[in-house]
């Protein structure tokens, strides 16, 4: 059969918006080995998965998923070819090789003899595929006893010279007839050599098949491995090597999440350019965001950051300069760089642009400390004060913080993009599936509600002012959905015990770190966080109630919802938190079944389970230390805040000012000392509140509310709304108080010199018992004089 025919056979199946002829591609391997095996393996993923397709249709066998072949996946579809399919030896060992030399393109670059060879394997392998599937389709599978259709004992293609029948029709042979030469008669004792050599490649060809089968028996259960998980256990900070969650070490991205700052940047340097320096925390993906800028713009393969971490790449008519971590440079070649960032200041026809992933601090640093960078320091320092705000000085050079990205929104688009089914399809196939707390994790988190819940947590941090970047993100969630184990780890689980223990892998368990060592975590401060919101241990009387005998309630939809949430399911240990609490009720063991243990062992995992899985949107909320969380939620959301709320805060400000409950019948706010002395009366109509807005372009979240009275503002999160809201409703002083007194302390004294004192006037706070509260008092000053002369008009007879 001809190359070219193969070939272009191989191209319509691909169904490639980009293809490339035969001879093109052996014309720009002399050029670039390593490309043209990419190209060829997007050739060789379609061949796989058709070849199965035809071959189950041939044996009647049911199909592989679609994820089976891909390019994290191939090895595993192309050992259930051989092992599954009856794909002959000699093709299974040749897309091993094949397979083989596209791993080493991912390693380094690929030799011209080796992408040659990769080329001649899948023009044979093609023609194998073609040969025997391409003019026919059989209905009726062969018998169990027919070798595979694609080898014979001398590991030729099997040729079909007779027609075979279907119900009495005549059906094309699988591979055409081919004209065969005479053979002449040969001598008894040749035949049975040619007998013996038959029978000792057969036999040998059977060992091989043998060996081969005893290896994959031992391999049985990475076959049943889900890769998807193995990436998310890269992340996994108990191993001994996590190195490819750094972007530096990595050469290629098997997945990736898209951002939108990460959009916009791109974007902007291939629409409409000008020089941009991205600043954030080391993890927040300043590198990945330079990559990403190569990939696009550049057709080249990405082959790793040059020594010098400096690449210059060339799109359309001009050049753009990419420094992928100016921190990592010496201090001559930083001030030498910026430098030449500088001079496309002062010349309006330039062809350069620059793309910098820079520490905030070094860069400040180095702008203050040498003078010649004085046009750039004024161009880059004014943006440190207004964070990625468009202002005059972002027209040639902008800078993006990544710093002020929110973590809910990167935490949201992490989730979506892992449980999309693509990527769990081979669990549905997986004998392990109704043991397997990973595969209930993902079913948990693909679910309408968990996923609002768990970014509600994340939208705590935002509304705190806490910040995860991307790469503790990443690390968070993946053990939140595997506890650090594996698909192996699963597998390996055979008793009732080991299952047991893959209960307390629930992602309810992980996302707190439960089950884990506290130092494991211990430098993400935002997991840290999530321990003080931990629902396990806040304990709501009708929620335990609810926990503890919901199953009992004469309300069907009740005793449903417990039943759905607590009674079956690899997490409640497949029902054996019912069988526990039912041993409790009867007291079947008298005082061995102690309600204390029951508490201890159940009650926090459940809690947690409930927060995360029951649907009503308010009772959850009980479980959380902050009371008004679901209205300070709602506010930014809606971008609107009710009139009574205004007067809570009012209220709220009142009580923290005078240290005292005070009573304002026309909710003004007193600027009062701790002497209860009132500097300042402002109506509730003169202060503003105005809600953040969010700026998707950044990905950044609405997470704040201000409260504006002319030039003065208060910066209010989710800490402060709550300690306000607790005031205004007689709650106690010093709770939360440590987080917001400088805070607070600070909008007063900033308040107090807005307007002169009348000298003649003292307003004070005073007591009064009819309302129970601090009430203003306005007290009138006279001088001597004034004294004097009353006491002059008290003594004249009129």
């Amino acid at each position: 059969m001809n190359n070219n025919h193969v070939w272009n056979h191989l191209v319509s199946v691909a169904e490639s918006e980009i293809t490339f002829t035969l001879n093109d591609v052996k014309r720009m391997i002399d050029f670039n080995p390593t490309e043209q095996i990419f190209y060829m393996q997007s050739l060789f993923l379609p061949l796989a998965y058709n070849w199965m397709m035809d071959l189950g249709s041939f044996y009647k066998y049911s199909l592989l998923p679609k994820s089976y072949f891909e390019a994290h996946s191939i090895q595993y579809g192309w050992k259930a070819l051989k092992t599954n399919y009856n794909l002959s030896m000699k093709n299974y060992k040749e897309g091993i090789r094949f397979l083989e030399i596209c791993d080493i393109a991912t390693k380094r670059d690929l030799k011209t003899k080796e992408a040659n060879e990769a080329l001649g394997i899948l023009l044979e392998l093609g023609q194998s595929w073609i040969a025997d599937f391409e003019k026919t389709k059989i209905n009726n599978a062969p018998n169990s006893d027919i070798k595979s259709v694609h080898e014979n004992s001398s590991s030729k293609k099997l040729t079909l010279t007779d027609d075979l029948t279907n119900n009495g029709q005549a059906v094309e042979p699988m591979i055409e007839p081919k004209y065969v030469e005479p053979i002449e008669p040969k001598s008894e004792e040749l035949v049975s050599q040619n007998n013996n050599l038959e029978q000792e490649s057969a036999s040998n060809m059977n060992q091989e098949l043998v060996q081969d089968s005893e290896k994959l028996g031992e391999m049985n259960v990475r076959e049943q491995i889900n890769p998807f998980v193995d990436f998310m256990h890269q992340y996994d900070l108990t191993t001994a090597d996590y190195s490819k969650i750094f972007d530096e070490h990595t050469k290629k991205i098997e997945y990736s999440i898209d951002t939108n700052i990460n959009q916009k940047i791109i974007d902007e340097l291939s629409n409409s350019p000008r020089s941009i320096i991205i600043t954030g925390n080391a993890g927040d993906g300043k590198t990945r965001i330079c990559r990403n800028v190569y990939d696009q713009l550049v057709d080249e393969p990405f082959e790793g950051w040059p020594e010098s971490g400096i690449e210059e790449i060339t799109y359309k008519d001009y050049k753009i300069r990419i420094i992928k971590d100016l921190s990592e440079l010496r201090d001559e070649v930083i001030v030498s760089e910026l430098k030449k960032m500088q001079e496309t200041l002062h010349d309006a026809h330039h062809k350069l642009y620059f793309l910098i992933a820079a520490n905030e601090g070094k860069l400040t640093h180095t702008l203050i400390k040498y003078p010649e960078l004085k046009d750039l320091k004024n161009h880059v320092v004014p943006q440190f004060m207004s964070p990625n705000k468009e202002i005059k000085e972002t027209e040639q050079v902008k800078v993006y913080n990544l710093l002020y990205a929110s973590s809910s929104v990167y935490a949201e688009k992490i989730i979506e993009e892992w449980n999309k089914e693509v990527n769990w399809d081979i669990c549905g196939t997986c004998s392990s599936r109704n043991k397997c707390i990973i595969y209930d994790n993902h079913n948990a988190l693909n679910n309408s509600v968990t996923p609002k819940r768990m970014m509600r947590m994340y939208k705590s941090l935002d509304m705190n002012g806490k910040h995860m970047t991307m790469r503790e993100l990443l690390i968070h969630l993946a053990y939140t959905q595997t506890g650090g184990m594996t698909c192996r780890n699963i597998h390996e689980a055979s008793n009732s015990e080991a299952i047991n223990e893959l209960a307390k892998k629930s992602y309810y368990e992980n996302f707190f770190g439960k089950n884990l060592r506290p130092e494991i975590f211990e430098e993400i401060n935002g997991i840290q966080e999530f321990k003080s919101l931990d629902p396990g241990y806040i304990s709501d009387s009708l929620i335990d109630d609810y926990i503890l005998n919901g199953d009992l309630s004469n309300q069907d939809k009740t005793k449903e919802s417990h039943s759905n949430l607590f009674k079956e399911g690899i997490d409640v240990e497949n029902g054996a938190y019912y069988e526990e609490v039912k041993m409790y009720r009867s007291n079947i063991n008298g005082d061995n079944v102690n309600g204390v243990e029951l508490m201890n062992k159940w009650f926090p995992r459940l809690r947690r389970k409930y927060y995360f899985e029951y649907k009503d949107n308010k009772k959850v909320e009980q479980l959380i230390p902050y009371r008004h969380r679901h209205e300070f939620i709602g506010i930014l959301h809606k971008g609107k805040i009710e009139h009574s709320t205004k007067i809570k805060l009012v209220d709220g400000l009142n009580t923290f000012f005078a240290k005292r409950m005070v009573y304002s019948p026309s909710n003004q706010l007193y600027v009062a000392s701790d002497s209860l002395l009132v500097h300042q009366i402002i109506g509730i109509d003169q202060i503003d509140f105005v809600i953040q807005e969010k700026n998707e372009d950044i990905d950044q979240a609405s997470t704040l509310l201000y409260l504006k009275i002319k030039d003065v503002e208060l910066e209010i999160n989710l800490v402060t709304f709550e300690y306000l809201m607790r005031l205004s409703n007689g709650g106690m002083l010093n709770v939360l108080r440590e987080h917001v007194e400088i805070l607070l302390n600070s909008f007063r004294n900033r308040l107090i010199p807005m307007k002169k004192q009348n000298e003649d006037i003292l307003q004070i706070l005073k007591f009064d018992y009819s309302q129970g509260a601090f009430v203003l008092e306005t007290i009138e000053i006279k001088s001597s004089d004034d004294i004097e002369n009353d006491e002059i008009d008290l003594d004249d007879d009129y």
